[in-house]
């Protein structure tokens, strides 16, 4: 255990109690969390730092002190240190804007919005123009449709972002959308769970459930860019997954997905899919869920219609331009139209899925080092 995985905080006697209990206990202990991602109304910030020079370093990991400026409900600013990084890897390369990390002085930030928070990943805009715009919007809407299906997954904050760079000489301002996401290890704890980090994971230790719900999801946004059983050379599982477990559990681990820029449904410039699928375009949707769900698959598409005005109304911003609405909205309809024509269902859903029907048993003991015990 590290000492990322504490907060200290004040607390009344009756509560102290009841979290020493918590912790004998051997159960995850409950964070409380800072309030950044209890709302989703848009958080007016401005970020100063040398971002010309953080640009033409990107791929030498460049890390810059700066200052995190916004301000909160009540009109109050407040200014925070904060070191910018860059991270990501195609965004990295391809985007005119790259993909920002922010760290915060837990110690500068107490009693402020940003309390409890250490490492958090910024998505802004990739590309200039409206297009990039965008994808923005389209990225978020992504994960706000997701949290409408599922508890599993990462919340986000949208940002009205002013990017000033330092070491300009014109002190030219950029103005973009921008979203920060949840940390990890706060997402795993808010849901009583813990990350883990396994180099690949077995087809019986997925909730089947939420995994169909996943798939699922990912159909519905035209994604192919995951794995939910290794992640990439020399990595732990999975490939723009992260995997919780409730704490020594061998089965019923859950897969929490995250960058949905190679998604059909954002039909980014740069997006592609990967050689080794039968599909030539990303808005070509192909379903990669595992036919021994296939009996889950009716509730999966029961929750989904449901849902389907709360994953209208996340996906279809009113900042996306007029034709990218309408694209997107046609997109999602022809989802509703497949997955409830029972023809259209077989043709595209359970003929194209993955493995066998059915699987043993799963009985199997996983080595104790790939699971994280309290």
């Amino acid at each position: 255990m590290n000492r990322d995985d504490f907060v200290l905080i004040t607390i009344d006697p009756f509560s102290r109690i009841l979290l020493l209990a918590v912790l004998l206990s051997g159960l995850p202990a409950v964070t409380l969390s800072s309030p950044l991602f209890e709302s989703g109304e848009t958080l007016d910030v401005i970020i100063e730092a040398p971002l010309g020079d953080l640009s033409k370093q990107r791929s030498k990991d460049p890390a810059y002190a700066g200052t995190f400026h916004y301000t909160d409900a009540s009109g109050t600013d407040y200014s925070l240190p904060v070191t910018v990084s860059t991270r990501g890897r195609s965004r990295l390369d391809v985007c005119d804007y790259p993909p920002l990390r922010l760290t915060f002085d837990p110690t500068q930030t107490e009693g402020t919005l940003f309390e409890a928070q250490h490492e958090l990943k910024l998505v802004r805009q990739c590309m200039c123009g409206a297009a990039g715009r965008d994808w923005v919007q389209l990225e978020l809407g992504a994960y706000r449709a997701y949290n409408a299906v599922t508890d599993y997954s990462f919340r986000t904050r949208p940002l009205n972002a002013v990017f000033l760079d330092t070491e300009s000489r014109f002190q030219r301002d950029q103005r973009q959308p921008a979203f920060l996401l949840e940390e990890d290890d706060q997402m795993a704890q808010r849901l009583n769970r813990r990350r883990i980090r396994p180099p690949q994971i077995e087809p019986e230790q997925m909730a089947i459930g939420e995994t169909t719900r996943y798939m699922l999801f990912q159909y519905l946004i035209g994604n192919t860019d995951f794995s939910v059983k290794r992640g990439p050379k020399g990595e732990a599982c999975c490939h723009n997954g992260r995997v919780l477990t409730e704490p020594g559990r061998r089965q019923d681990w859950i897969i929490v997905p995250y960058d949905f820029d190679y998604a059909g449904i954002i039909n980014t410039e740069y997006a592609a899919p990967h050689e080794s699928l039968p599909i030539k375009r990303v808005t070509t949707r192909l379903y990669r869920g595992f036919c021994w769900h296939n009996a889950e698959l009716a509730d999966a598409i029961e929750l989904f219609n449901r849902k389907r005005g709360d994953i209208e109304a996340a996906l279809l911003s009113p900042e996306l331009s007029r034709s990218r609405a309408r694209r997107v909205g046609n997109y999602v309809e022809r989802f509703y139209e497949i997955i409830n024509d029972p023809q259209e269902r077989k043709e595209h859903l359970l003929d194209k899925c993955r493995g066998p029907e059915s699987l043993p048993i799963y009985e199997r003991t996983v080595s104790p080092r790939f699971v994280k015990t309290p």
